[in-house]
């Protein structure tokens, strides 16, 4: 058996992370893999070079569509979708830049998340992983369907007498109105988002696959748990008291440990990845609302419609998969405490000094594990309603 087909039986979470980080450093996003990878000198030049000409040519042309705001001679539907873009990309370029500048930290946080435990459950893993894929692949359909719905419109408008793009942007704009140095700027704008798409797809997946591993993390030490107690009512019929109290003793202690381990995992997947569920918050929000805005301002056929149809559809995806996920971490480490307490204790003569040190690890496990944006609004199940429902009533009192 091969190392990938091993690795793909016996540590699913590992081999699909893996995946994810090796598709950001082929985009030029850097490398996120914790285990060091041997590269030349030459390689690690030529790559330098290349991520500075990946990353320079989204951000050159976000700031080219900034500026067509100087622009006069734009239509109604040109205007909207600036607003639009100028709202959605520099949102996506923090994303990025907040990713890059924490990449160290998020290193050491997958070694942690996916080494640092004593105690796995292959089912839960393989779980986890399906899990991550489903919201992965649906996060990249939608997207893509968005891009090739806005493609459609953007040859009906052109039919209109209005020039085919997909982006406005101030170059080519005025400057250029002839020629095949026009034709070719207006290409290197179009593909540019397709470009920032694929960069979002693949920062948003990493970041809510974390989530949704630190979520499965405490999972795991609640299976621990209800494992130990099944091991000590077992124990109590077939071994003596002060070997079972012995052996409860220490795995309860490893049982600590564990949940120790997901705790500091819980608050180092915050502050190295907190930025970008702000981000997506205010991204949320604001393209909602544009989107809404967009839908009732403007009269235009049914590509425009399943278009926008699909935009919404992506922005609710995004902010639903980091909520849903955020959610599930709270939910699984509120469980944690009644886990502990059914481990079995009961069934064991333990001493009075250990018996006080589970009463102390219940205690400390029932306080809230909390994911949030910008260290004020917490990522939950309710929250995701909450920032639907507050961009459609700031649609509704605004329009």
């Amino acid at each position: 058996m091969d190392v990938s087909a091993k690795a793909r039986i016996t540590h699913p979470q590992k081999r699909f992370l893996k995946k994810m980080c090796n598709f950001l450093y082929y985009i030029g996003m850097g490398d996120y893999w914790y285990e060091k990878t041997e590269r030349s000198n030459r390689h690690r030049i030529l790559y330098t070079i290349y991520a500075v000409l990946v990353n320079g040519y989204l951000l050159l042309i976000t700031l080219n569509e900034i500026l067509a705001h100087l622009r006069s001679d734009l239509t109604l539907k040109e205007k909207n979708d600036l607003i639009q873009f100028c709202l959605a990309h520099p949102s996506l370029c923090a994303k990025f830049v907040s990713l890059y500048f924490q990449k160290n930290r998020i290193r050491v946080l997958f070694g942690k998340i996916l080494d640092g435990e004593t105690y796995r459950s292959l089912e839960l893993e393989k779980e986890c992983v399906k899990k991550a894929i489903g919201y992965c692949v649906t996060l990249a359909v939608i997207t893509y369907m968005t891009l090739v719905m806005t493609t459609v419109d953007a040859f009906f408008s052109y039919k209109q007498g209005i020039p085919f793009r997909l982006e406005v942007s101030f170059i080519p704009g005025q400057i250029f109105q002839n020629g095949s140095l026009r034709n070719f700027l207006r290409s290197v704008n179009d593909i540019h988002w397709w470009c920032i798409v694929t960069n979002m797809i693949l920062v948003d997946g990493i970041s809510f696959t974390s989530l949704i591993y630190q979520g499965y993390k405490f999972r795991s030490v609640n299976d621990y748990f209800e494992g130990l107690r099944t091991k000590t009512v077992s124990n109590a019929k077939t071994k003596s008291e002060e070997v079972c109290a012995e052996e409860y003793e220490k795995d309860f202690i490893a049982g600590i440990k564990l949940h120790q381990n997901a705790l500091w995992c819980a608050r180092n997947v915050q502050s190295s990845l907190g930025n970008i569920y702000g981000a997506q918050i205010i991204l949320s929000s604001s393209c909602l609302v544009i989107c809404l805005i967009k839908l009732v301002a403007t009269k235009e056929g049914m590509a425009f419609l399943v278009a926008n149809f699909f935009y919404i559809a992506c922005v609710l995806m995004l902010n639903g998969a980091y909520m849903m996920a955020a959610g599930d971490i709270t939910n699984e480490a509120s469980l944690i405490p009644t886990a502990m307490f059914h481990s079995g204790w009961e069934h064991v003569r333990t001493k009075k000094r250990f018996r006080a040190l589970i009463v102390l690890a219940i205690e400390s496990s029932q306080r809230p594990v909390f994911m949030t944006a910008f260290g004020v609004i917490t990522l939950s199940y309710q929250n995701f309603i909450t920032v639907i429902r507050s961009s459609y009533s700031f649609f509704a009192v605004m329009y």
